[in-house]
């Protein structure tokens, strides 16, 4: 039956796999409760309140694209994994948000790796953002029917339509791929991901998508963490972060997400490599 208003789906985070993985093919993103604890959320909020507050607000690129795609009263910075080892184990390593990125991605390579993991905090009055598509991150690498990306938005506060919850077009996974750059929709196709905080509005790399207007008077506090195929360069340049030192206290899959470990191909090369062997060694 065709849904009137359109919505995603939203499902408990010990739903069956199959069930998200089914929302996911259905609409291109489903909202997932409670998918970071209170006690997670409030680690991760408290470990990153200091840079929250020290970062200005807009894009430092002078790039008027980027600018106006980054927004001008929001706030936004990379680096999770050097500045809070909450985000590493709750949000990084998040048992479910790994499960569908496992069932998305290891089909179309042998492994994945972080493309990025930032703070989106969207002030008062910010409009909103274009509606786009992750995976035009790598034009070259987008082919119908293969995913090479995959997102969770985590909310760190109460997401609302007026505090700017983000916009999804449901179904549009489902169009021919192309660059999107602002799209033409129509009221019953554009959901908003409006969820309490501690919810997950998972998404794949071909949804059209973009961050609502915040038209309350607060802030809306989020955080956005996405994964690439393992063959493709992240957006996030994750190793000039996350120093050899601190790489070294956290658990092994964590640094091979976070670019400290090499990439085997099935069938093909080895590459990402240190003297020839895998960067893993270097902890050895």
């Amino acid at each position: 039956m065709m849904r009137a208003v359109a919505e995603l789906q939203v499902l408990d985070r010990d739903a069956p796999l199959a069930d998200i993985l089914a929302a996911l093919d259905a609409d291109g993103g489903v909202v997932v409760r409670d998918l970071l604890s209170d006690d997670a959320r409030r680690a991760i909020v408290d470990e990153l309140a200091a840079d929250l507050e020290a970062t200005a607000p807009g894009s430092k690129s002078g790039m008027d694209l980027w600018e106006t795609f980054h927004g001008r009263n929001t706030v936004r910075f990379c680096g999770l994994a050097a500045r809070s080892r909450a985000f590493v184990d709750h949000a990084l390593l998040n048992p479910v948000f790994t499960a569908v990125t496992d069932e998305l991605l290891l089909a179309n390579g042998a492994d994945y790796w972080l493309n990025t993991g930032q703070v989106m905090a969207i002030g008062p009055g910010e409009p909103a953002q274009y509606l786009h598509r992750d995976e035009n991150n790598w034009p070259e690498a987008v082919a119908e029917g293969r995913e090479i990306t995959v997102s969770c938005i985590f909310a760190l506060s109460d997401f609302t339509v007026g505090n700017g919850a983000t916009v999804v077009v449901v179904g549009s996974q489902r169009r021919p791929p192309g660059l999107v750059r602002g799209a033409e929709t129509s009221p019953d196709e554009v959901a908003h991901a409006a969820m309490p905080a501690g919810s997950g509005m998972i998404y794949t790399g071909k949804v059209i998508h973009g961050a609502g207007g915040n038209n309350s008077d607060g802030w809306r506090y989020g955080m956005h963490v996405s994964f690439v195929v393992g063959w493709l360069r992240p957006e996030e340049a994750s190793p000039l972060v996350v120093d050899r030192v601190t790489a070294a206290s956290l658990p092994e899959r964590a640094r091979q997400l976070l670019g400290w470990g090499s990439y085997h191909s099935e069938g093909g090369g080895r590459t990402w490599l240190v003297d020839f062997e895998d960067a893993s060694r270097l902890f050895d």
